[in-house]
């Protein structure tokens, strides 16, 4: 047996269904088109030396990868909530460029 193969037998199995598992994805996704956003609005920030902007978006960029870092596929009142906001805050983000 191979060492991935010994680390595969000993995760188990997926205590959550194909269903959240999908909706757990989509909500990572729109967690990364938020950071990727801001990514480039905080280019743009210092780039015209707006720091007051871009500290402002560097803390929704963290706050974002924070949700990223907590979000669980068990838990998806947090993975619709995610999923909805996200694309509300991509909107928003996309709009002021």
């Amino acid at each position: 047996m191979t060492e991935q193969n010994a680390v595969l037998t000993r995760m188990g199995t997926a205590s959550w269904s194909a269903e959240e598992d999908t909706a757990y994805e989509v909500a990572l996704d729109g967690i990364s088109h938020v950071v990727g956003a801001c990514s480039g609005l905080i280019a743009r920030a210092r780039k015209a030396g707006d720091t007051v902007r871009a500290s402002e978006l560097i803390a929704e960029q963290g706050a974002w990868a924070a949700r990223r870092n907590s979000l669980t596929p068990r838990n998806q009142d947090a993975v619709a909530a995610v999923t909805a906001e996200s694309a509300q805050t991509l909107a928003r983000l996309r709009s002021t460029r």
